[in-house]
This record gives structure tokens, sequence and C-alpha cells, in this order.
């Protein structure tokens, strides 16, 4: 038997170094300065603390 497990949300995000806008899933790491999204365009870590509900 196959669990259904609901899909990671997205989150729209716009970096603070390239400025463009981007959808990601949460990178969870071990400590809290380690959750956050990676920027697809210039690769910038940006921590989950910076955005802004």
């Amino acid at each position: 038997m196959s669990e259904n497990t609901p899909p990671e949300p997205t989150t729209d995000i716009r970096c603070p170094h390239c400025k463009k806008t981007f959808s990601a899933n949460l990178m969870d790491g071990r400590a809290e300065r380690y959750r956050g999204f990676k920027c697809p365009h210039c690769r910038l870590f940006v921590p989950a603390a910076r955005i802004k509900p």
C-alpha cells in the first residue's frame, strides 16, 4: 500500500540579491539557519527568516 503524502507547499520569493522572483520548496536543515530557499537565478541562499509572509 502506498501512502498519499501531500506535496510540499511552494513559496513565492523575491531574491534580495538579484531581485527576481521564483517559487521554491523550503529546504529544511538541522539548524534554523539552514532553513531557507536557493535562488535558481543567482544561486544565493535566502534564509526562511528573511521571507515576509
